[in-house]
């Protein structure tokens, strides 16, 4: 498993206690970052891991979704610190704002504002977009699908003077004709939120990400790497363990 490459997904980075399942005290984040060194890994962006960097060993892209302010202290500077990369993608009609599907205005749902996204861009770290308003694109019609992407598109290559090739699917849905949508929309990839390993053969537009939860400690994350996948709990690998002496013991037992 050790040459295998993966996407991690994370959200929010907040200074103090998360107030939703998928942001991580940014602590616990630095913590992530300490076991990665320690372990070897080279950490890339998204588009670099897409270009080939899958063919070193032990690398894999950090990604964040939605554009949360406290990423900028929380998760851009550590990872500058430790001179490794990331991916953003932005919900382009919050910048600045606030994540109006994430409850009411408070600072753990505060957006980044351009100027940070600026500065994280000019830093070395992969911007890319998350639709303009988090729409659940399974729900839109096409021509309102091709208008968030396009318009999402835009809002980037302005503020940041170059193409913006990525595109993660907001709550991980899509409908049969968005990866087209999108083609069409210049992207040149997009990230699912269903887990598994990076497969650089598999379709661009279909990128598996394993998703970090709250309670992810360093072990977790350990055993998240391991697996490559979102359930790591010790039952679940009991059962994935027993499954395999399971099997072993029918092939061995063949006349």
């Amino acid at each position: 498993m050790a040459g295998r490459s993966l996407v991690l997904m994370y959200h929010g980075t907040p200074p103090d206690a998360p107030r939703s399942r998928y942001a991580l005290n940014a602590d616990r984040f630095r913590s992530h970052l300490e076991l990665l060194q320690a372990h070897g890994w080279t950490v890339v962006s998204l588009g670099e891991l897409l270009a080939g960097a899958h063919a070193r060993p032990r690398t894999l892209a950090i990604t964040f979704d939605d554009g949360y302010a406290d990423n900028f202290d929380g998760a851009f500077r550590p990872l500058l610190e430790r001179d490794m990369k990331a991916t953003w993608f932005i919900t382009t009609s919050c910048i600045g704002g606030h994540a109006g599907w994430d409850g009411p205005p408070s600072q753990q749902n505060r957006m980044l504002t351009a100027e940070q996204i600026r500065e994280m861009d000019s830093a070395g770290m992969e911007i890319a977009s998350h639709s303009h308003t988090h729409p659940d694109f399974a729900r839109l019609s096409h021509s309102e699908q091709a208008e968030e992407a396009r318009l999402s598109r835009s809002i980037l290559e302005e503020l940041l003077q170059h193409p913006i090739s990525g595109f993660a699917y907001p709550y991980g849905r899509f409908g049969e004709e968005t990866p087209r949508i999108l083609r069409e929309a210049g992207y040149e990839w997009a990230c699912t939120t269903r887990s598994g390993w990076y497969r650089p053969e598999e379709d661009p537009y279909l990128v598996r990400r394993v998703t970090i939860f709250s309670e992810d400690t360093a072990s977790h994350l350990a055993r998240k790497l391991q697996f490559a996948d979102n359930d790591v709990s010790w039952r679940r690998l009991a059962k994935y363990y027993a499954c395999r002496i399971k099997d072993r013991a029918r092939f061995w037992g063949k006349p």
